[in-house]
Formats: structure tokens, sequence, C-alpha cells
């Protein structure tokens, strides 16, 4: 006989998925009637330990966020050894699910479907949240058409001091597919980073590949930090030039030379699919699941959205506030009141950058060396460090010269332009003849940087 699960006000329907750390239930919670998704911390942990530490933090990050395209939570609870999320519930499907049914998505609607999952994205970078996990299993659509970004486990806060912990293999990172360059780096997520994962996902959605993916992880690691992917345009048939252009710059290895913010990727996505004139991005949605046959599965008493929203605007109607808003952007750099606070939220902007890039940005730059196997990195004729190392090195804006030195292999020469508040990787495979044999304290330097 299967377990009996009870949550105070809530009726469970069904289990849904069962992990090492947290519990999934279909419910209907009973005062109101409506079908909402609980989301249970395992009865095998306990309250005190660092996963319900992590469970209470999405349950507070999505608390602040309110938007159609980002899972409401409507409570969180905690009796004695027990805590769960009471979340919003719709009927539908995993993007990853309708990716593996129907392979191939054609342009319109893989546009459609990256639009809606870069206006969530907007909404969370204005008040400091950074997805970071941004994947196909992490986008929920509805059976009519709307799209829900969903758990926020790994999600940072700008405002808190501490990453969460990773929960388990449901809810947190599944390998380094999605990931940008400079996670697999380790270094701070931002805004930046989430536009990175979204264009793996684009890519995905109009080849039926993923860009990077090798054999095993550290290879796709590799091509993500190094390699350029193969152009959509040899697998997808009349793609829009401006959606490739898209793609490949949301796949930039720096993030300088992506999209500044979610705000610019939606502008661009939003043209593209007028372009295409097919209506708004949720009809074209909810056409493509019909013609796959898909929203014909949705029991009709939960196939509309559970949680009542305004109507969606129709992209024509919202252009015009999105323009606006982008007009009034110098006026908000200088300091105008209400209209900056507009443009914190629709724009990355300065604030927006990284914690690494964010030291006294009007007077800094920075620069980060990888060297393999080791270097010493010169700068300007002076000795600043030895590799393997990736911190930041903070220098005047302008032009350097480098120089990496390893007494096996030729130098290595670059000129570098920093900007203020911007990091220059330099990424570096040394040419070594033979086994190096450094002296001891190089060996010793070497090392205690690779050290944790």
């Amino acid at each position: 006989m299967p377990e009996r699960v009870e949550f105070d006000g809530c009726q469970v329907v069904e289990k849904l998925r069962s992990g090492p750390v947290t519990d999934l239930y279909h419910a209907i919670q009973k005062p109101l009637g409506r079908p909402v998704l609980i989301k249970a911390l395992s009865s095998s942990i306990l309250p005190s330990s660092p996963f319900a530490a992590s469970l209470e933090r999405e349950a507070r990050l999505l608390a602040e966020l309110h938007h159609p395209g980002v899972l409401a939570v409507h409570d969180f609870v905690r009796r004695d050894e027990r805590m769960w999320l009471v979340l919003e519930y719709v009927e539908g499907l995993s993007l990853e699910e309708l990716i593996e049914r129907v392979g191939k998505l054609n342009p319109p609607v893989a546009t459609a479907i990256a639009l809606e999952i870069a206006r969530a994205l907007s909404h969370a970078h204005g008040f400091g949240i950074v997805h970071r996990d941004v994947q196909p299993r992490n986008v929920l659509i509805g059976f009519s058409g709307n799209l829900k970004l969903i758990n926020f486990t790994v999600a940072v806060d700008e405002r808190m001091p501490t990453a969460p912990e990773l929960l388990d293999g449901s809810a947190g990172f599944s390998g380094p597919s999605y990931m940008s360059p400079e996670q697999i780096l380790g270094e701070a997520s931002d805004p930046r980073s989430d536009l990175f994962s979204l264009g793996v996902v684009l890519y995905e959605m109009l080849s039926g590949r993923r860009p990077f993916d090798a054999p095993d992880q550290g290879t796709t690691t590799q091509r993500i930090r190094h390699e350029s992917p193969e152009p959509l345009t040899r697998s997808v048939d009349h793609l829009p030039h401006a959606l490739d252009r898209a793609v490949r710059r949301c796949l930039e290895k720096l993030p300088s030379d992506r999209f500044a913010s979610a705000d610019e990727l939606s502008l661009i996505l939003e043209q593209i699919l007028a372009d295409a004139d097919q209506g708004s991005a949720r009809s074209v949605i909810s056409q493509a699941l019909a013609e796959a046959s898909i929203a014909d599965e949705a029991p009709k008493s939960l196939a509309r959205p559970t949680r009542p929203t305004a109507p969606k605007p129709e992209p024509d109607s919202l252009r015009p506030a999105l323009a606006g808003l982008v007009l009034c952007s110098v006026l908000a750099v200088l300091g105008g009141g209400a209209i900056q606070a507009l443009e914190w939220k629709r724009s990355e902007g300065t604030p927006r950058t990284s914690p690494a890039i964010e030291v006294s940005p009007s007077i800094a730059g920075y620069l980060r060396v990888v060297a393999e196997p080791w270097a010493n990195v010169i700068v300007d004729g002076q000795k600043v460090d030895t590799t393997p190392f990736a911190r930041s090195i903070v220098l005047a804006p302008g032009t350097h010269y480098v120089r990496l030195e390893h007494p096996n292999a030729p130098t290595e020469r670059r000129t570098i332009h920093l900007v203020p508040g911007e990091t220059v990787l330099l990424d570096v495979k040394m040419a070594v003849e033979h086994a190096p044999v450094p002296d001891a304290g190089i060996v010793d330097a070497s090392e205690a940087e690779a050290s944790p």
C-alpha cells in the first residue's frame, strides 16, 4: 500500500517525482479548490540541514518575483521535522520533453519560446537574481501555450553573500552542457551567464542537438571554453539571419561580447517573431502544441492556467513600452529618480555586472590568465604571478603587453586593451617541447595556486 502523505490544507492527488532530497506532488489546495505543486523536503532530510536552507532560500527568491513567466510560490510551510513549498501548478510538459517528442522546432516556435524565457530572465535579473541553471528541463510549457521558468534552487541573489547548496540531480546542475565558460572556470555568474545558457537552449531547439556536446564532460567543457559551435545554417532550413546572429552572440565566450541584458535580447527576438507574422509568442507556442497533438492530452479541467493573471500583452503592444524604456536609459544614468528605478529593472547596466568586475569599475580593468601546463605571467615587463590560476589581475585601463614564459616552451606574447570594468581572459596552451624540470620554488608556487 502506498505511503500516505499529508500537507496542511492540501489533498495529494499523486506523487510526481521522488529524489534524495526533495519530492514533488500534485495536490489540491482545499480551501480554494485549486491545483498546486508541492515541493517537499524528503523525510530523510532534517530541516536543520544545508539542503533545507536551500529550499527555504528558493522560496524567498520566488516570493520576490511576480511575473507570468516565473512559477509562483503560494506558501512556505515548516512543521516540526517537515518543510515544503506550495507552488503554482500548470498542466503541461517540460521543454526537454517537447524536444524529445518532436525533435527540431521550427524557427518561429523556437523564437517564441526563447522570447518567453528571456522575458522571465529579464524580470529576475531586475531583482539581482541570476538563475544559473537555464536548460530545457527547467522550462515548463503549459498546454495552453503559457511558459514558466522553474527550479531556482541554485539561483544566486547579489544581496545574499553565499551561494546555495546543490540539492539533487533534479534541481541542480546536470553536467556542463548548458554552463557558460565563466561558470566552468568557477567565476561568479552574472545575468550574461544566463544568456549563454539560453543561447545553448535556443541552438538545441533549432537543431535538435546541443552545440558543445562531446563523449565526456571534460571534452564538453573544453569545447565550451575554446570552440565555436557548428553553424546553424548547416542543419536548419529557412533560418532567419537575425536569429542566427542572435544565437551566435549569446554563445560568445566573453560575457562582454554577448547581449548586455535579457531586455536587449528580448527586443531582438520580438522583432524576429514579428517579421515571421504568426502572432504573439503564446499563440505561436499553443499552435505548435496543437499541431503536434500535445495540447489534446490536457484534462479539460486543468488545461487553463491555474493562477489568474492579467492578459499577456501582444508583442506589438509591448514593443513601444520596451523601446521607451531604452530611450529613457540615458536619463536614468543621469539619476532621474523613478526613471532610474525602471532602468535598474529593465537593463543590465553597470550595477548588474558580476562581482569580479564590480571593483572600482571607473578606474580598473581586469586580466585573467589560464595557461597549460603553467607559465610565468609578465605584464608590461613586470612578473605578476605564476599559473595555473584563474583569478583577476587588476590593471589600469588601456593597452598592456603580456608575456607568458615557460622554461621548455616558446614565449607567448599578447597585447590586450582593457576597458574600465571589463575582464579580458587569456587562455593559452604552452607548446612545451618535453617534460619540464622547473626549480622547486616554481613548482611550489604553481601547486600552491592550484590548491583549494
